[in-house]
């Protein structure tokens, strides 16, 4: 593998691993609240690892751990705002932040954080960020990822897909079909809440869905062929190939691990994060799995929402908080977190760290690798795209999905909803 290939995504100069990492001095006794909704074991085991250390080495700038709902983040970190309780430190994602950077609820970060701004990509940095300044640094992303039984492909006589930027959704179509025999599905995809995959996928076609970003007007909608193109084709596979399992419309994104771990599925699509459940069944049942290269349509681009870590304006020690992200993002620290998570991490180092540690393994080299193609999604720049996504695309592509409405609808009831609640 090419290490010009690996690290196309980041800057070429890696400061995380040399960067040191200093607090101001203050009056001791100070004690700061960071909110995450870690919950996998690995994550929570690794936070608090982190937490510790910077605890041991900073005794006058404690750090407490606040585990919030992964389900509830936003509605919690609004509440906390507007009573003035907010965390110091809370960790969320790009798209999230957005209102809160708008409302004036968040420090910049952008001096802070200046020292890792070259080993960061510059879609990431971007949309963290808010008329230039830096209020989210973003940590680690996910890709939507095809993942693969090896042995029930070896038994198939069939190859596994490998590189970057090569495997077309024409391809990916066609494995299907040949997997899709003898009363079993070639593929089982958790399409019980498709709203993130179509648009994160739609770069696939260069799908913008919406158009005057930077306009006095603001942000408009506009949904055409390149907007449609990826609920289309998984409706074919769904209705015309028949080689997506229907009982996978109603499962969440991990939902159809349990029956791709018996056998049941030759592939499965789902999120990045699946990669380190199926880590755990490797260890256990010698379950032999890789990852195949992200779809291609005219690119294989994904639009990145990363996770953030951000400082609450209303914080009384912004610039301790702020050193306090940096621990986390140093490399090892980061690496650690972003594995745990089944994600890729953001900073050069921490991909480096990341490649280290999983070295052995054919699927995580390729999840890792095709970091590359993450790029920034001009939907996280749209202020009420968080509302729409969850009121009106989510129940839209449900019932598009399962049959219900005709992509004319589908489309219908996106335009029309987004200006309902402009």
């Amino acid at each position: 593998m090419k290490k010009s290939k690996l690290f196309a995504v980041v800057a070429a100069v890696a400061v995380t691993a040399s960067l040191a990492v200093t607090i101001p001095a203050r009056a001791a006794g100070i004690e700061m609240t960071y909110l995450t909704p870690a919950y996998l074991k690995g994550t929570v085991a690794s936070t608090e690892r982190i937490v510790a250390d910077w605890n041991k080495a900073n005794p006058n700038a404690t750090v407490k751990i606040v585990y919030g709902d992964v389900n509830n983040m936003q509605d919690k970190l609004t509440t906390a705002f507007a009573g003035g309780v907010a965390p110091d430190i809370f960790q969320h994602e790009a798209a999230s932040i957005l209102t809160f950077s708008k409302q004036g609820y968040l420090a910049d970060l952008s001096k802070e954080m200046a020292p890792l701004k070259s080993s960061i990509p510059a879609g990431l940095w971007s949309v963290g960020s808010y008329k230039n300044r830096l209020y989210g640094a973003p940590t680690m992303t996910q890709t939507y990822t095809i993942f693969a039984n090896v042995d029930a492909f070896k038994k198939a006589g069939v190859k596994i897909p490998t590189g970057t930027n090569t495997f077309t959704w024409d391809d990916y179509r066609e494995l299907a079909k040949k997997f899709t025999t003898g009363g079993n599905y070639g593929v089982a995809w958790g399409l019980k809440s498709p709203a993130a995959m179509t648009m994160i996928m739609g770069m696939n076609y260069n799908a913008q869905f919406f158009r005057g970003l930077t306009t006095s007007a603001g942000p408009q909608i506009s949904v055409n062929a390149a907007e449609l193109e990826v609920p289309t084709r998984v409706w074919d596979m769904i209705y015309t190939d028949k080689t997506i399992d229907p009982a996978a419309l109603t499962m969440t994104g991990a939902g159809p691990v349990p029956g791709f771990l018996a056998g049941k599925y030759a592939m499965i699509f789902a999120a990045s994060y699946v990669a380190s459940d199926l880590d755990v069944a490797a260890k256990a049942a010698g379950f032999n799995w890789t990852a195949l290269p992200l779809l291609k349509g005219t690119s294989n681009k994904q639009g990145a929402n990363p996770q953030t870590l951000s400082v609450s304006a209303q914080s009384k020690y912004p610039k301790q908080a702020a050193a306090f992200i940096r621990f986390m993002l140093k490399d090892a620290n980061l690496a650690e977190l972003a594995l745990g998570e089944g994600l890729i991490p953001s900073t050069t180092g921490s991909l480096k760290s990341a490649m280290a540690t999983k070295k052995d393994s054919a699927g995580w080299t390729q999840i890792l690798d095709d970091g590359a193609a993450l790029t920034l999604a001009p939907f996280t720049l749209v202020p009420n795209y968080q509302k729409w996504k969850d009121t009106v695309l989510q129940p839209a592509m449900q019932q598009y999905l399962q049959g219900k409405i005709s992509l004319a609808e589908l489309k219908k009831r996106e335009v029309e909803g987004y200006k309902a609640i402009r």
